[in-house]
């Protein structure tokens, strides 16, 4: 992430140099308005021209801040949108072993919830606070070229003042931690909730749902409310503190004011300055309490930034074969997945995979694609005789397809959703061959659909996006499932009509006839 921060660093170098000319504006203010009231004081005749004056240096001042606040949150904006993209980019660049270590809500939260908390609780303090540092520097050094004396006096007191301002930071720290993990779990919930909402209405257990909901939300705002509340503590806790130091200060200048160490006119322009040294000063502590909350949050995205781009070797010639040899796997101690299992599959045939629920015939096929690493299994799994774990992911993915189901839509028609805006030749040989006529293929759909394409209609757009493309070998994992016959014959003469490559069906199917169709069937 400190690259990404690093990379934009003339604007912020821009956005400290107008802040150090704010400063400097916002002191030449405070020493020409003490020269003003001396004009009154002393009768001077030369009011109009030192009104004047103060009137320049505040426009000059306007137009500095405004041009800070524009260079500030330039910085602030384009460091968000090169974080999103690179995070974007290391999310796509992940093994699937890796990626599906975590869950959706981890990511979703990192690319909603934290984003916005790098944004308010990091970046925008971080412009803040040199800017902070830079008023409450430049301001006591205008204190301490009026009266030195002064000036340490100032000093002194908003030592104090910072020190006690710190306080907060830690509890602070701490809920906001707690107020990113709770938005993971809020989304988690919501997001299962909506897509098992058929489920759920249908088996009329909307009332339990709902109350594990308001369970979750209420933990969840409980955490918003502590974040809030302790974010506006801290605020006022400077606040408070700054009340306190001001009339410090101004005590003590009143009192070099009556032993005539200065003039009425520098006693207010030393008060006046007093706002830039302890608002700014306030500011500062609370934005670098602010800053220290987000050390978890930069840790999460590190974690997926540091994603490595995919190594090995790509894959030599046309896939022939594929060699399970002596596999091991299993989820738990008590829950032996494969023991020394061994099979081969060769190109030119067809392969049933049946078996009982959670014999393992899914995750076979995921053991092929990589969702599993090499440390979580034994044995080898080559293609070609090369082991699978040495080939480029990219190159494995080309070569092939696992095609399952998969509730994934974007806006646009049902063309568009098999195409996925891949440059592809007219396959209407392939459309006819589903049943799909053009105003099928011409039928609107939208992202995240569930209703305007039936269930055979999903699963044969399911399977035309890996078949408009040339793999040499197709894992079909349960193509039929909840099918009505006709669909399913449809779907099977499309795969036997395959030829020269390997096709691994897995399937509850027990159709006698269509399992003899297939070249060997393997039972788990």
């Amino acid at each position: 992430m400190s690259k990404i921060i690093k990379k934009h660093w003339l604007t912020y170098v821009l956005a400290v140099i107008l802040s150090i000319g704010s400063a400097f504006l916002f002191a030449m203010f405070s020493v020409r308005l003490g020269t003003v009231v001396d004009v009154v004081v002393n009768q001077d005749v030369d009011f109009v021209s030192k009104i004047l004056a103060c009137l320049k240096v505040v426009i000059g001042w306007f137009i500095v801040s405004l041009l800070f606040t524009y260079i500030k949150s330039k910085n602030v904006s384009d460091i968000i949108r090169d974080a999103k993209k690179d995070l974007y980019v290391s999310v796509n660049k992940k093994e699937m072993n890796d990626y599906v270590s975590k869950s959706n809500e981890y990511y979703l939260n990192n690319f909603t919830k934290n984003i916005d908390l790098l944004q308010t609780n990091y970046l925008s303090p971080r412009c803040e606070i040199v800017a902070n540092f830079i008023s409450a520097l430049v301001s006591i050094g205008t204190i301490f070229f009026i009266n030195w004396k002064l000036g340490l006096s100032f000093v002194g007191v908003s030592l104090v003042t910072i020190i006690l301002s710190q306080l907060p930071g830690v509890i602070m720290a701490k809920k906001t931690n707690e107020f990113s993990d709770e938005s993971a779990n809020y989304l988690k919930v919501i997001n299962n909730h909506l897509k098992g909402f058929e489920q759920i209405k249908l088996l009329g257990v909307s009332d339990i749902f709902l109350k594990k909901y308001l369970d979750r939300d209420k933990q969840y705002e409980k955490s918003r409310f502590s974040y809030i509340f302790v974010s506006s503590l801290a605020n006022d806790l400077g606040l408070f503190f700054s009340f306190f130091a001001q009339l410090a200060c101004m005590s003590i200048g009143v009192w070099f004011a009556l032993r005539g160490d200065i003039t009425v006119g520098l006693l207010i322009s030393a008060i006046n300055l007093l706002n830039g040294v302890f608002n700014p000063l306030q500011q500062l502590a609370y934005n670098k309490n602010l800053m220290g909350t987000v050390s978890d949050i930069m840790k999460s995205f590190d974690e997926i930034l540091s994603t490595e781009k995919n190594k090995g070797q790509l894959i030599q010639n046309n896939i022939s074969t594929i060699d399970i040899k002596d596999l091991d796997f299993k989820f738990a101690e008590d829950k032996i997945i494969f023991e020394d299992f061994n099979t081969k599959f060769e190109k030119g045939k067809t392969y049933a995979i049946v078996g009982e629920s959670g014999r393992g015939k899914s995750t076979l096929a995921k053991l092929i694609m990589k969702y599993y690493g090499s440390d979580q299994y034994k044995g080898e799994i080559q293609l070609n005789k090369q082991d699978v774990n040495t080939i480029l992911t990219d190159d494995l993915y080309k070569k092939v397809a696992y095609i399952q189901r998969n509730d994934f839509y974007i806006d646009g028609s049902v063309r568009d959703n098999i195409e996925l805006y891949r440059k592809l030749e007219a396959n209407n040989g392939l459309y006819r061959e589903l049943k799909f006529n053009d105003s099928f293929l011409d039928k609107s759909i939208e992202e995240g659909s569930r209703n305007q394409v039936s269930t055979g209609e999903k699963q044969r757009i399911d399977i035309a996006r890996f078949l408009v493309e040339n793999y040499d070998v197709m894992i079909f994992d349960e193509p039929t499932s909840n099918l009505d016959k006709e669909t399913s014959e449809i779907i099977f003469d499309l795969i036997f009509g395959i030829k020269d490559r390997i096709v691994i069906v897995i399937t509850h199917v027990n159709d006698e006839n269509t399992l003899k169709r297939f070249d060997q069937i393997i039972r788990l």
